[in-house]
């Protein structure tokens, strides 16, 4: 009696059942098969000769093919292709894993493993592994999962920063009301976190409500609250304010009921196509690529020999624009303005333009700057006097302390405290002692002058002009990132226009003046002082290494290099002029 043979279909194989009844010639006394093989009815001259189907009793049905290596006639093979599974995706409407899939798979397998006679001569089962899925879950419940467990990083056990995980909930479930609830900040180990907060309302220029009847919520007690409050697809903010081109996160779009093993290629580049930048891909394939880990690291699948999906997806990179700021100094003209206009200006912006001076005397990056606290700056009872090179005393008064959380390479970094220093940080100190002049819109008031006495109760060296003093008697909102200084943004813009208008400029010529140029200002005249040396430079602009500060923050002026053009001169002078 023939074996009968089997359609290759998926609704052949969908409603095929096997016979798990033992044969006559079984050995033992086990009443049924733990599983049954039976071939497909195809031609055997073709790459799917020795294709079978494997239905075990629990119902389960997988591809495999039967084979023999050349040479080794005698030992019989037997390699998996994958689970059949009829459910359709979602996205694509197509068949998970069918027949289709089966064919795309054994004909890159037997390309690789066949000879040009369809002779296996290699084993799959020793090169190929497919990710093996221990749990199937949706990249929504991912992200919910990847939420709950504080936004880990891809290669290590710390958490992102603050910044960093606002960044992320924008693409993975922001553009919706449920992002009013959330705060970031970062803790005293450099870790971010997420704080819950109550709703705001929120009223567009018309004066009209948005979802009135969920506003002035209280604050959720935990993510599973939050995700319950606001399911995907709902509250969509799609306003000019909040989402002005109509932006839809992971969690909100259909991509978001994909299962994590069934992500591909060509689901990512269609959600990718509502952005333009490449800034703006490219922090969204990061966000796939960290769920993609995530999984992996969580167990919900085996990542063994199988590519990342969204490291095959291409995308291209507009035009490089030049810029304008790169290897740009201030020169030593507009670097004394630069420091007489902060020093004007301090009565309208305080502490941004300590915190500007801070910068250009010691080098520290905007971020650093603004985390300092005041425990940091440690002073000596008995300061050092020590020589330098031109026989001249100078006094070390003490150091200026970096965190690891605070510095950029996460390593503890040490700053002297000098004369020049010690200046700024005593104005610093005199700040809460002293009356400011604010310039207000909300009022119709041209200015009016208050005192920032609430100063001396918070903890950072550089605090905001933003703060609720009714909340100061909070110990989590007084030690938070809402009372720190965060921009100074707007005060670099009035420092540009009064450096533009000393210097005789006009409001529509172009002036190079931003913070990009006080690190490497700090960083030219730092080499200059030792003589080029970067060895010794770099321990003052704490750079990892001198190829960085050589190549892309040691700049000059213009003026420097037409000096040093007349020393080029003498030894170029071989030109003869023609009579």
């Amino acid at each position: 009696m023939t074996k009968k043979l089997l359609k290759f279909t998926d609704r052949a194989i969908f409603n095929w059942k096997s016979d798990f009844t033992p044969g006559p010639n079984a050995k033992g006394t086990k009443q049924s098969k733990e599983r049954v093989y039976t071939p497909f009815h195809m031609d055997k001259h073709t790459q799917f000769k020795g294709l079978n189907l494997c239905e075990y009793k629990k119902g389960e049905k997988h591809f495999v093919i039967k084979f023999r290596i050349k040479g080794q006639r005698d030992k019989k093979r037997i390699f998996s292709l994958g689970r059949f599974d009829n459910n359709l995706n979602v996205v694509t409407g197509e068949t998970k894993f069918g027949v289709k899939q089966c064919q795309e798979r054994l004909f890159k397998i037997a390309k690789e493993h066949q000879d040009e006679y369809g002779r296996w001569v290699k084993d799959p089962n020793l090169t190929v592994s497919f990710t093996q899925v221990n749990q199937s879950i949706t990249l929504r419940k991912l992200i919910e999962e990847y939420a709950k467990k504080g936004f880990e990083k891809m290669f290590n056990a710390e958490k992102m920063k603050g910044n960093s995980i606002r960044d992320k909930v924008r693409h993975l479930f922001g553009y919706n009301l449920r992002v009013r609830h959330l705060e970031y900040d970062t803790d005293e180990k450099g870790d971010g976190f997420v704080r819950f907060v109550p709703s705001k309302q929120l009223r567009t220029k018309e004066g009209e409500t948005h979802y009135s009847h969920i506003h002035n919520k209280p604050a959720p007690k935990d993510w599973e609250e939050l995700f319950k409050w606001y399911p995907p697809g709902k509250f969509v903010l799609k306003d000019h304010q909040f989402n002005m081109y109509g932006r839809t996160s992971i969690y909100d779009d259909k991509i978001g009921k994909v299962n994590i093993e069934d992500l591909r290629t060509k689901l990512i580049i269609n959600h990718l196509a509502q952005y333009n930048s490449h800034s703006a891909k490219y922090d969204v394939m990061e966000c796939f690529r960290s769920l993609w880990h995530f999984a992996v690291h969580e167990g919900y699948m085996e990542n063994d020999a199988m590519i990342n999906p969204t490291y095959l997806v291409p995308i291209k990179k507009g035009r490089p624009v030049p810029n304008k700021y790169r290897l740009k100094i201030f020169s030593d003209e507009d670097w004394k303005l630069l420091l007489e206009v902060c020093n004007d200006l301090s009565h309208r912006y305080p502490w941004q333009t300590d915190a500007i001076v801070l910068q250009a005397l010691t080098g520290l990056r905007r971020t650093e700057c603004f985390q300092l606290r005041k425990s940091d700056c440690k002073y000596w009872e008995t300061p050092k006097v020590l020589i330098n090179k031109a026989g001249q005393k100078q006094i070390v008064y003490g150091e200026i302390r970096i965190r690891p959380a605070v510095s950029k390479m996460g390593e503890e970094e040490w700053i002297p405290i000098i004369e020049p220093i010690k200046t700024c940080l005593d104005n610093i100190k005199g700040i809460p002692n002293r009356h400011f002049t604010y310039h207000s819109k909300m009022y119709n008031q041209s200015h009016r002058n208050y005192a920032l006495a609430y100063a001396t109760k918070l903890p950072w060296l550089f605090c905001s002009t933003q703060v609720q003093v009714n909340k100061l008697f909070d110990s989590t909102y007084r030690f938070s990132s809402k009372t720190r200084l965060r921009t100074d943004h707007h005060c670099w813009l009035e420092i540009r226009r009064e450096m533009k208008r000393r210097k005789g400029l006009s409001a529509n010529d172009e002036f190079l003046c931003s913070s990009k140029m006080l690190r490497k200002t700090f960083t030219h005249k730092t080499k200059r002082a030792f003589d080029g040396r970067s060895d010794i430079a770099k321990r003052f602009t704490r750079h990892k290494n001198e190829d960085i500060l050589e190549g892309r923050y040691d700049g000059v002026t213009r003026e420097e290099v037409h000096q040093n053009s007349t020393e080029l001169a003498v030894v170029l002078d071989f030109v003869k002029k023609r009579a």
